[in-house]
């Protein structure tokens, strides 16, 4: 019992807080604004004036269809995306924003750090103002440029 109020109180200090109500849930999916990936989608929407509690406050809603599985697999996709939420939101999200995230059937197979890539890359995608890639990111010292276009410039394919 302890762990679970130390992760909320934990969670609230950094200013995440969970949507439950299904109106936020559809104005979220409503607004269009989504990425998908190979583990979940991610759906943003800015957070209503009359419901902002605080400067710097992100809500987050979690879910999981019954095309991921029983209830028990459901609730551990769900639980899976609380971690990741909680790794990278508070510093990566933008402030005042809603988010939803949907597990997608492979969820469970993959790795816990394949799940924190393509939570990254979504953000990426959904926040321009997301700076670019730093080095350290990168695997392999990656200079921005594909294998293909390096062929194509050397004349052959």
């Amino acid at each position: 019992m302890t762990q679970v109020l130390d992760k909320t109180v934990e969670t609230e200090a950094a200013g995440l807080s969970v949507l439950k109500k299904r109106r936020d849930f559809l104005r979220i999916a409503r607004g269009r604004l989504k990425w998908v990936s190979k583990s979940m989608i991610v759906q943003i929407a800015a957070t209503p004036e009359d419901e902002r509690s605080s400067p710097r406050h992100i809500r987050v809603g979690y879910t999981a269809s019954k095309k991921v599985g029983n209830a028990v697999k459901r609730n551990r996709a769900k639980r899976r995306l609380r971690e990741v939420v909680r790794d990278l939101l508070p510093d990566h999200g933008q402030a005042d924003h809603d988010y939803v995230l949907i597990a997608r059937t492979v969820r469970d197979e993959l790795p816990y750090d394949h799940l924190i890539r393509d939570f990254r890359w979504c953000l990426r995608r959904l926040n321009p103002a997301e700076p670019p890639n730093r080095p350290s990111d990168r695997k392999g010292g990656n200079t921005g440029r594909s294998s293909a276009g390096m062929a194509l410039e050397g004349g052959k394919k």
